[in-house]
């Protein structure tokens, strides 16, 4: 129930949505004749949408959760796993009618799960996530990652994976139940920087400890910002940025995150 509610009431927050809403509103206060909620929502949904375009504002939530939790030094320790959240596939129904693995925006989180296996040998890695659509159909995530390691010729190492999890906080009980986490253990988080602090709330949540966050498919610069304008890559940032403070927000008062924004 609360992964479906989280994607339902999630479209209220799809950036071009929001205009709209706004351009309602103006509607409804024009026949109730409050004039001056009229134009202000009317300007709203004119100019949100340039807004969105503005990179220097609009890329300023993404960019603070990227540096919210920087990546964690490994060292010389010695690591129990490392655990590769999903998402990075791309659809499903295209990679079951080609019979090919497709893969999403989020790739890094598996380029840096085979780094990591190189520099790692030996340590198992478990790729954890079943779904995130609200209707699953083709392939899963599994069956892409397990097609792209055949493709790639294996990783040289045990692979796991935990293929039930439809959001983060299941990501991290089911991942506990597969890696078989004792105290004491370290284990290596690795997925987008957007996304770490949820994870990491999630994951502490669930009662793990020694997870070393290896955050990866950074989007904005770590200071600054790349360009000044540019509107497809605004409403991507604000998209996202939207998702994860909701959900952080919703994760904290529903006990499935340990904070409001982890460290």
């Amino acid at each position: 129930m609360f992964f479906i509610l989280s994607k339902t009431l999630g479209l209220l927050l799809e950036p071009l949505l929001i205009p709209y809403l706004f351009l309602l509103l103006a509607i409804f206060a024009r026949w109730r004749r409050w004039r001056w909620i009229m134009r202000l929502s009317f300007l709203t949904a004119l100019f949100l949408p340039l807004g969105y375009g503005f990179l220097p504002v609009s890329s300023l939530p993404q960019q603070y959760l990227e540096n919210h939790i920087a990546r964690g030094n490994i060292g010389q320790r010695h690591i129990d796993g490392i655990i590769v959240l999903g998402g990075f596939a791309g659809n499903g129904i295209t990679a079951e009618s080609r019979n090919l693995y497709t893969l999403g925006d989020a790739a890094e989180r598996f380029t840096a799960a085979v780094t990591l296996a190189r520099k790692l040998p030996n340590t198992p890695v478990l790729f954890s996530g079943f779904s995130g659509d609200l209707v699953p159909r083709g392939w899963r995530e599994s069956d892409n990652i397990r097609d792209l390691i055949e493709q790639i010729g294996g990783l040289n190492t045990t692979v796991l994976y935990e293929e039930a999890s439809r959001n983060t906080y299941e990501n991290a009980v089911n991942s506990k139940l597969i890696m078989a986490f004792e105290p004491g253990t370290s284990w290596i988080l690795v997925t987008s920087a957007s996304h770490m602090p949820r994870a990491i709330g999630s994951f502490t949540a669930a009662g793990w400890s020694g997870i070393i966050p290896y955050p990866v498919d950074y989007q904005t610069p770590k200071s600054g910002y790349s360009k000044i304008w540019d509107i497809r890559t605004g409403v991507s940032i604000i998209r996202n940025s939207l998702h994860e403070y909701a959900g952080l927000l919703v994760y904290y008062l529903s006990g499935r995150s340990s904070a409001l924004l982890p460290n």
